[in-house]
């Protein structure tokens, strides 16, 4: 029997909203939470989807909870999240966020029966280069956990409601950069339809990482949408109405 007790970060417990019979499955980012996310939910629910914002393993709690996990966790909890919804929906689209476009991604190629399409949101294939990360294996050793990088002060401005964890967790970072190379290797299998949104102002993720996607993508019915003044959270910061909209007219368009 598991003793560990834990408690949420404020926005870290998963959402459901009940609706018809197409359903959407919304995934966060890498130390984020669902919260993340779920403005993009509440909008889809109000078009009457099923909506179920997952919370990946490790995430929404502390830090300390992504130690010893490796990426499979990860895409093993979006895993479960598809059946909940496939178990009550006809049809399941999966939209996620940075690495949950990773792992919208790697669950359209190893399901292509049960994902009627994907919406992937400022996700990385690459990232800028930091020294430290040639050492991460080395780093985990003897140091758990990295101080990340301060935010840009103009996106931190717009995104009071922000929430992740403050650190990186060291051995969380290394399972990552592997996560990273299995989903460019899953990109030729996808043949869902496909969505992918990137802002040219996201100072995170780089946005030649939407032209990489689009262009291994294996899915002949695939579209870029570019955002202009967003940052990394595209949705929480300025064009995310942009986002809902569109995110929710190609549900519409695929759900038939």
């Amino acid at each position: 029997m598991n003793n560990h007790q834990f408690s949420y970060m404020p926005g870290g417990e998963p959402f459901f909203f009940r609706g018809g019979q197409t359903g959407c499955l919304l995934i966060h980012g890498f130390t984020g939470v669902p919260r993340e996310v779920r403005w993009l939910g509440e909008y889809l629910a109000g078009q009457g989807h099923t909506v179920y914002g997952a919370r990946l393993s490790g995430h929404g709690t502390t830090p300390d909870d992504l130690r010893r996990l490796h990426w499979r966790d990860w895409l093993g909890s979006a895993v479960d999240g598809l059946k909940l919804l496939r178990d009550q929906c006809e049809r399941v689209f999966v939209l996620g966020l940075s690495m949950g476009g990773m792992t919208a991604i790697n669950l359209a190629a190893q399901y292509p029966e049960q994902v009627a399409g994907i919406v992937t949101m400022s996700t990385p294939i690459t990232i800028k280069a930091d020294w430290r990360m040639n050492f991460v294996n080395l780093i985990s050793l003897f140091q758990p956990y990295m101080q990340k990088q301060p935010a840009d002060p103009a996106e931190l401005a717009r995104l009071t409601e922000h929430v992740s964890y403050s650190v990186w967790t060291t051995t969380a970072v290394r399972q990552f950069m592997d996560y990273l190379r299995v989903t460019d290797a899953a990109l030729p299998r996808v043949a869902a339809p496909a969505l992918l949104i990137h802002s040219k102002g996201d100072k995170f993720i780089p946005p030649h990482n939407l032209t990489h996607i689009y262009e291994r993508l294996g899915s002949k019915d695939k579209e870029m949408l570019w955002l202009e003044q967003s940052g990394h959270i595209v949705t929480e910061d300025l064009e995310k109405h942009i986002v809902f909209e569109r995110a929710a007219a190609f549900v519409q368009k695929h759900e038939a």
